[in-house]
């Protein structure tokens, strides 16, 4: 089927009537707009639970870059929602990860890559090979993310206070499995073991 064709039906479905699923969300996900993975269908988040705020990698700048979409979905999500939670998701094969490792022409987005293209050189020298660099910066670009949700003081305070807890995650394209950053061991591992 065609997507328009699919989005029609869809549409059609909706204007026979439905319910409308309660807004209550307990997270914010931010995750990379990649198109292979959608959060609500594959990840098993039910509707109406989360916020998702999707960007190129994932990625959150520090709150002193005043970039005005992070900036208010964080507000809305943490201050006016009360979201318990807020998970950075970045993914394994990621086109913007992978731009700024080989280097593009762009300069909107190698403005907006800035920060991974200064975490790509640690990451070179400690990894041998396109793939394990790649890796090795999905899991750094999270990291970086997570850290940088701490800029804002209305996330640390609700985070000091218990009102809010941050997650990093890689999410495995290839198996749709989800690796957890362990901040105090500073390690990814799987969400759910076999």
């Amino acid at each position: 089927m065609e997507l328009m064709d699919a989005i029609a039906a869809r549409q059609k479905a909706a204007a026979e009537g439905g319910e409308v699923p309660a807004h209550h969300p307990e997270m914010l996900l931010i995750g990379c707009v990649d198109a292979r993975k959608d959060p609500i269908d594959d990840l098993g988040i039910p509707k109406g639970s989360s916020l998702i705020l999707r960007n190129v990698a994932a990625l959150v700048h520090p709150e002193h870059e005043k970039r005005l979409t992070e900036s208010a979905a964080l507000a809305f999500a943490v201050r006016h929602m009360g979201v318990k939670h807020i998970a950075v998701m970045g993914h394994t094969d990621c086109g913007g990860i992978r731009a700024a490792l080989e280097g593009i022409s762009s300069y909107s987005l190698r403005d907006y890559l800035q920060p991974i293209y200064s975490l790509s050189e640690q990451v070179r020298e400690d990894e041998d090979g396109l793939a394990a660099q790649r890796h090795m910066l999905e899991q750094e670009a999270v990291k970086y993310s997570v850290r940088n949700l701490r800029s804002y003081d209305y996330i640390t305070e609700a985070e000091a206070e218990g009102r809010l807890t941050l997650h990093g995650w890689v999410l495995d394209i290839a198996t749709g499995r989800i690796h957890v950053w362990d901040e105090t061991a500073d390690r990814f591992a799987p969400m759910v073991h076999d």
